[in-house]
């Protein structure tokens, strides 16, 4: 994913008269004074700080290559938020209590560490800040800086000792409320008892944590449109969506538009063969997976639309005006995916083709994308011819690359272009035997064929940011997707399915919506929130004024 820029924003924290006084008060009633309290941090450099840990290329995830760390921040502050209950008034994320043993251990947390430890370099360089108040923040920001919506942040959450961690069990479980092990589904692909596993969602988010069905369902739409489940961690397996790095409606519109399917580790898939592997659940486990691959496309209107005149799309400047738009390999669909463009992107394609009832094109920097999909949605706009100037630069050889004395390939050329990377100083059009359509590149004194309709796409443009290394196969990206059963609940109950169809349907309300859950959520229990804690409890600190 393209970095994207991160607003600026500044914050002032002024004290005077008696809010000085208070504050001086409660430092010297709390273990490491008023740096405990992270009234003094520039939360602006804190952010700024957060983003050079997303944007990291030396993060790796063994089993998605492609990765960002965005998703593990997402969770590591929900799950220290999702431990409140408002009739004790314990919990929540006022505290960071996951530090601790007692409530790290959580099986429900799994794997959160990594993030913990990924932001142990925030932490040193601003020793102030809490770690309740950076999880959050970290989470906030990864959520902005993937596309998702600005959220308020609200500075002033302590950390608290071990002794207010909280016991396991008060996270979801993705099988709660189910009493069988069983595979036995209804008609319509409901799992017997699925009724009990809504029940227990209303119980844990609603009775517990005071969510209504709406914030509910887009907490669950928007947080789980990022990252997947791993089976080393929880025993799921997968991702919710095709693009978990980015924020979109794509979880919900999934989820009601997709066929789904319950499966174990050794289910039978309708083609006889096994659950693929990337969404194979382990022994013990149950989850649904999306149909999609099995049965190909079964909207009529894809199967009777007529395929479409390229000559309409000619090769040039695009631009991006979808969500996101994989980016293949070669030209099928059922090729690997290499890699996304993201809203807005510009691109040059230097090739464009006919696919069945699409139309894709090559992009300068490789790789095929979809400018019109198979259904007939525009994914890229023309902007006019292909953007010379902006195609000088760095290349990468992908063949052999022949040179020649002018911008008129004729035969093998005078030579070779030198194999791996080459600077070109210009670019211009050409022909290539007589053929029109050609791209040449000036290097030193001759004139590399970049590429031709005749030959193909040569030499690939190196873009900073995407492909400075080649780019490979995306693993875990073969399309297949995968829904745990409490994700399915909004499916298949009826007030939890009103609210989901509305963001199947905009993502911009889905968007506002998760934003204000979210930030609900994550201040539960924190003193200046409407469920703040009692007095005598884990506290909090009188500088909650601050705000970005």
């Amino acid at each position: 994913v393209a970095p994207r820029e991160v607003p600026r924003h500044q914050v002032g924290v002024a004290l005077a008269g008696a809010a000085a006084a208070a504050t001086a008060g409660w430092a010297a009633t709390r273990p490491g004074g008023a740096a405990s309290c992270s009234a003094s941090v520039d939360w602006d450099a804190v952010r700024k700080e957060v983003v050079k840990v997303l944007d990291d290329d030396k993060y790796t995830d063994s089993s998605y290559e492609g990765a960002t760390p965005g998703p593990l921040l997402l969770r590591l502050a929900w799950h220290s938020a999702g431990t409140f209950c408002k009739h004790t008034s314990t919990g929540g994320s006022n505290g960071a209590t996951m530090r601790h043993p007692k409530e790290g251990s959580d099986p429900e947390n799994a794997g959160l560490q990594v993030p913990r430890k990924l932001l142990e370099s925030v932490k040193a360089k601003y020793p102030s800040i809490s770690y309740a108040d950076l999880w959050v923040l970290a989470a906030y920001t990864a959520i902005e800086h993937t596309g998702g919506p600005s959220i308020e942040f609200r500075g002033g959450r302590v950390d608290a000792p071990e002794s207010k961690a909280v016991e396991n069990g008060r996270l979801p479980n993705p099988e709660m409320g189910l009493d069988h092990d069983g595979m036995e589904v209804d008609s319509e692909g409901r799992i017997k008892g699925w009724e009990k596993t809504c029940a227990r969602i209303r119980q844990l988010f609603g009775e517990r944590m005071g969510f209504s069905d709406r914030e509910i369902v887009a907490l669950l739409c928007g947080g789980h449109v990022y990252g997947r489940c791993h089976n080393q961690h929880s025993g799921y397996v997968g991702a919710w969506v095709e693009n978990p790095t980015r924020f979109s409606n794509e979880y919900a519109a999934d989820l009601v538009g997709d066929k789904w399917m319950l499966v174990k580790h050794d289910t039978k898939m309708p083609d006889g063969g096994v659950v693929p592997e990337e969404v194979r659940p382990e022994p013990g486990k149950r989850q649904y997976i999306d149909l999609t691959k099995y049965e190909g496309e079964a909207d009529e209107a894809k199967e009777t639309r007529k395929a479409p005149d390229c000559k309409e799309f000619p090769p040039g400047k695009y631009v991006c005006v979808s969500d996101w738009v994989n980016v293949r390999e070669q030209p099928s669909t059922e090729s690997a995916i290499i890699g996304r463009f993201t809203k807005d992107l510009v691109v040059n394609l230097v090739a464009v083709k006919v696919f069945g009832t699409a139309i894709r094109g090559q992009a300068e920097r490789g790789g095929w994308v979809s400018i019109i999909a198979s259904g007939g949605k525009t994914l890229f706009e023309r902007q006019g011819d292909v953007d010379l100037q902006a195609m000088q630069g760095s290349f990468r050889t992908l063949a052999s690359v022949p040179l020649f004395d002018n911008a008129a390939a004729k035969g093998a050329g005078s030579g070779k272009a030198p194999s791996g990377n080459f600077e070109v100083s210009q670019v211009v059009a050409g022909d290539d035997e007589g053929e029109q359509g050609a791209l040449f590149g000036k290097t030193g004194n001759k004139w590399a064929l970049l590429y031709s309709p005749k030959r193909g796409l040569l030499a690939e443009k190196i873009v900073f940011g995407y492909n400075e290394k080649p780019r490979k196969a995306l693993k875990g990206q073969l399309g297949h997707q995968m829904m745990l059963i409490t994700d399915m609940c909004l499916l298949w109950d009826p007030d939890f399915n009103k609210v989901l169809n509305e963001y199947a349907e905009d993502e911009e309300l889905l968007s506002k919506d998760f934003g204000l859950a979210y930030k609900r959520l994550t201040e539960l229990g924190c003193p200046w929130s409407a469920d703040k804690l009692p007095a005598g409890g884990a506290g909090g600190c009188p500088m909650f004024g601050c705000a970005m």
